[in-house]
């Protein structure tokens, strides 16, 4: 064996020693960030529930694109996520004692090139991909984009491999068509595109922390997003507009009963700059199902990949947790539930008809805001949200009893330099909850707190 491998250790060099050189500039960058948690009430809504959360994670980001030329280039960026002292064996995230482990990620591989002959650009394999602020999408995803400039017009065509575990069944299968606009001139922008999603027979209701989508019981499931952006930005004023409008439908394999996706979302805001302060006001609105016995879906949908962050606590936040963690038990009773793992997120099964998280529906907020750059390295934020729902949910899962009030959150903020390229967040939420946060008869007021150290190279 040894004998071998130095054979192929010798033809290894002698291929390099004979082949020509190939000019490929290398550039490379990331990230790394070192993260405190603490939060209590933010899975259970319950005090009489314990799902106190106090930890440390970090994430290692690395990027390296090889560039043939400004035609040509490989993108290729990696992962790592360590949950501090958790090493169960070698593929958990390897924070515990000896810490080795298995859990090296490949986040983006594509080739990125200028089509001959044709004002085209072209990406094809594992890469990220975001419209609309992550309303219709933002996430990583397998397949191809297709990119030409016509100024002052953008234009993007591609396809998306949004999921196929079993090649031998369509109903697991998920693939999506994608159009996009974008316009830009002087200190406006407009952004608008068409977003088709076939689901075959399986249409996706949920996801568990890291682990595969939930499906029911359905066929020809095909979702439309018809979105559009409006953004005006001036030294001194930002406002923007977003909207979301669902068509498509999908069938009910049990009744064979069709339903048409109608819902919508609308999100508008403003920035004020008034050096050195800065005003913020705004809001969104997702709709809730009217009548669920009809043949309409009127709750805002999302297709696979969807993800739109905002409050810290009831939209995830800087301190959005994905390492290492699981829901809530769902078979269990809701005055029984064992928490099972550290995710910060409110688990599904506890509240009454709405959905929260970076994938708000049945939900709206209105949110006010003031940044104030105190000194040249350090900012203070300040964030208010008012949050309800768009039709009643259930508030009380013992009397039946309905409500709207999802409640109060408060954000705080304080971003301070501490070497360059260095940089600490420091992260204060208190949520007052209202009587729809969760189906219990109490609701119990949510806090997280934390602090996020990063290294930007």
């Amino acid at each position: 064996m040894k004998k071998c491998l130095l054979v192929l250790l010798i033809l290894a060099v002698v291929l390099v020693a004979v082949l020509p050189a190939v000019a490929v500039d290398f550039k490379y960058g990331g990230y790394y960030f070192a993260r405190w948690i603490t939060s209590d009430n933010v899975t259970d809504g319950n005090s009489n529930l314990d799902d106190n959360q106090n930890y440390f994670d970090q994430r290692l980001r690395l990027h390296f694109d090889f560039i043939a030329s400004e035609n040509l280039r490989l993108v290729t960026k990696y992962e790592v996520d360590t949950l501090w002292g958790n090493n169960f064996d070698k593929f958990s995230s390897g924070g515990g004692v000896g810490a080795d482990s298995i859990n090296f990620k490949v986040k983006n591989a594509y080739v990125d090139f200028a089509v001959p002959h044709a004002p085209v650009r072209a990406s094809l394999g594992v890469q990220g991909l975001a419209f609309l602020t992550g309303w219709v999408i933002d996430d990583d995803f397998s397949g191809a984009l297709f990119t030409t400039e016509l100024e002052p017009v953008a234009i993007k065509l591609g396809y998306i491999a949004a999921q196929n575990n079993n090649v031998t069944d369509p109903s697991q299968e998920i693939n999506d068509w994608f159009l996009n606009l974008d316009y830009s001139h002087g200190p406006f922008a407009a952004s608008f595109i068409v977003f088709y999603q076939y689901g075959h027979d399986a249409v996706p209701v949920g996801v568990t922390a890291g682990g595969p989508f939930v499906y029911v019981d359905t066929e020809d499931n095909q979702l439309v997003d018809l979105g559009l952006a409006l953004n005006y930005k001036m030294d001194w004023l930002e406002a923007f507009v977003n909207c979301v409008q669902n068509l498509g439908s999908y069938d009910l394999a049990s009744t064979g009963k069709g339903l048409d996706y109608r819902g919508f979302m609308v999100e508008a805001g403003a920035n004020l700059n008034y050096d050195p302060l800065t005003f913020t006001l705004g809001g969104f609105y997702t709709s809730g199902d009217t009548n669920p016995d009809d043949d309409t879906d009127n709750a805002f949908s999302y297709p696979v990949g969807k993800s739109h962050y905002w409050s810290e606590i009831m939209g995830l936040g800087t301190l959005d947790s994905n390492v290492g963690g699981s829901y809530l038990n769902p078979v269990r009773p809701p005055d029984q539930q064992l928490y099972t793992g550290a995710d910060d997120r409110l688990n599904p099964d506890y509240q009454g008809g709405y959905t929260a998280a970076d994938y708000p529906s049945n939900l709206w907020t209105i949110t006010a805001g003031v940044a104030w750059q105190a000194l040249e390295k350090t900012k203070l934020t300040l964030n208010y949200y008012y949050i309800g729902t768009d039709k009643s949910v259930l508030g009380d899962y013992l009397t039946g009893e309905k409500d709207r009030s999802i409640g109060n959150e408060v954000d705080f903020y304080v971003d301070q330099e501490v070497l360059p390229r260095l940089d600490l967040r420091l992260v204060a939420a208190y949520l007052f909850a209202g009587d729809a946060y969760t189906i219990f008869p109490d609701d119990d007021n949510a806090y997280k707190a934390g602090a996020v150290l990063q290294f930007k190279f």
